[in-house]
């Protein structure tokens, strides 16, 4: 058995710990990272009541989905019809899916290369798009759209900063890492014998950096796939 560390967001953390639980682990649960919403500027309100010019929207994360969902349900009394909800992963889909609508998202993979992939992303020349995401990350998905004709507008909807209460249980030995940000919120406190449950390749290189210890690396940030890199 492990003493797992889950280091998502308040609030993100439940489902994953009783599947944990459920293969004998302990589960503790330390955000790393704590999520602010960003005030919508006056630019980015009059963009979204435009919404219904837009080909497709695409949510990076469930933190995204959750926020700019709301901000947009604010704005459009019933959602705009005839455009393409996008989401990275299943998780991000589930809260598309609570709002109403119906989301499009890639079986496998899970990152911005398996979303370009979806068949509405195939021939996006003159059309627009809309990123929603936080306050910084990637820009490659962006850029990939721009080289295939697309106009891309990428839009924040909030921040995220260190919690300010995260630190390293007593006793716990593993830690299951889901993003770059939440490494670097977290690297000076993870032990050098832990291990690491990294989500990806890119998380991965990020926590071998500074981490000499023991590196999983898991196939994406799905409890699935992190529960499996921990059995492995």
């Amino acid at each position: 058995m492990s003493r797992v560390v889950i280091t998502r967001p308040a609030g993100q953390g439940e489902a994953l710990a009783a599947r944990l639980r459920e293969a004998g682990h302990e589960p503790l649960c330390v955000p790393a990272l704590r999520i602010e919403p960003l005030p919508l500027a006056d630019d980015h309100r009059r963009r979204l009541m435009d919404l219904d010019l837009y080909h497709a929207v695409f949510f990076v994360s469930a933190n995204a989905a959750h926020q700019a969902l709301e901000r947009i349900a604010d704005l459009w009394p019933q959602w705009p019809v005839g455009l393409h909800w996008l989401a990275v992963g299943e998780s991000t889909a589930a809260v598309i899916r609570a709002a109403g609508l119906t989301p499009e998202y890639p079986r496998h993979g899970f990152n911005s290369e398996a979303v370009l992939a979806l068949p509405c992303l195939a021939e996006v020349a003159g059309k627009c798009i809309l990123i929603c995401r936080g306050d910084g990350g990637r820009d490659w998905l962006a850029a990939r759209l721009r080289e295939r004709g697309a106009t891309v507008d990428v839009m924040p909807f909030y921040r995220r900063r260190p919690d300010p209460d995260r630190h390293w249980p007593a006793g716990a030995d593993t830690v299951m890492i889901t993003s770059v940000e939440g490494w670097r919120a977290l690297a000076d406190r993870v032990p050098a014998g832990a291990t690491v449950i990294a989500a990806g390749e890119r998380v991965a290189a990020a926590v071998a950096e500074d981490h000499g210890g023991p590196l999983r690396i898991a196939a994406s940030a799905h409890d699935a796939d992190m529960l499996a890199a921990l059995a492995s």
